[in-house]
């Protein structure tokens, strides 16, 4: 595992410019899906890059009045901007299709000399960043809130304050609390 500095406007919204992201390894036989974050290193661009995945290896994605189509079916793509980007791309196997999220400024596969990512170079996967759901069954990144979400409080005894608690433990709990206090009596002198 490692970190990851966005370094570019390319996957806003999802990731902004500056974020640091934990980033795990992608061995061998880890499966890439679509939807993915990743990190990939292409040959031709001599740099590391993080994109989502948007083509599996054998499919055909077609780019058309700012929509995505993944063999004739539309992608869901609510973590995108559209683009007026127009084209077509069939995905040679063991190779992805990779684009940013901001698809007017995003320097990803439609721009590249070989717009297809081998499965070797894609060195790491993003890790806290929470995933939706997408067309297919797959999932989309949305960025994980910075703070915690506050617990809720159980719901007590009809009558007692909120956060007293279920009452079937309370037996357990004053159990307890009567062994702690036993206890602390046998270590006094």
């Amino acid at each position: 595992m490692w970190l990851t500095l966005v370094r570019g406007p390319s996957m806003r919204p999802t990731l902004r410019p500056g974020r640091v992201v934990l980033t795990r390894s992608l061995r061998r036989g880890v499966p890439v899906r679509r939807g993915d974050l990743v990190v990939a290193e292409p040959a031709g661009l001599g740099r590391r890059v993080v994109k989502r995945v948007v083509g599996l290896p054998g499919e055909r994605v077609t780019l058309r009045a700012g929509a995505v189509a993944v063999d004739g079916v539309a992608l869901a793509e609510p973590y995108a901007s559209r683009s007026s980007y127009r084209g077509a791309f069939d995905v040679p196997p063991g190779h992805y299709l990779l684009l940013g999220d901001d698809r007017d400024v995003s320097d990803d596969a439609r721009s590249w000399r070989e717009p297809y990512v081998g499965r070797a170079e894609l060195t790491g996967r993003l890790v806290g960043v929470r995933r939706g759901r997408l067309a297919h069954g797959r999932a989309a990144a949305r960025p994980v809130s910075a703070r915690p979400r506050p617990r809720r409080a159980r719901p007590g005894p009809r009558g007692a304050p909120p956060g007293a608690g279920d009452p079937r433990r309370a037996p357990r709990r004053a159990a307890r609390a009567c062994r702690g206090r036993a206890a602390g009596r046998a270590r006094r002198p």
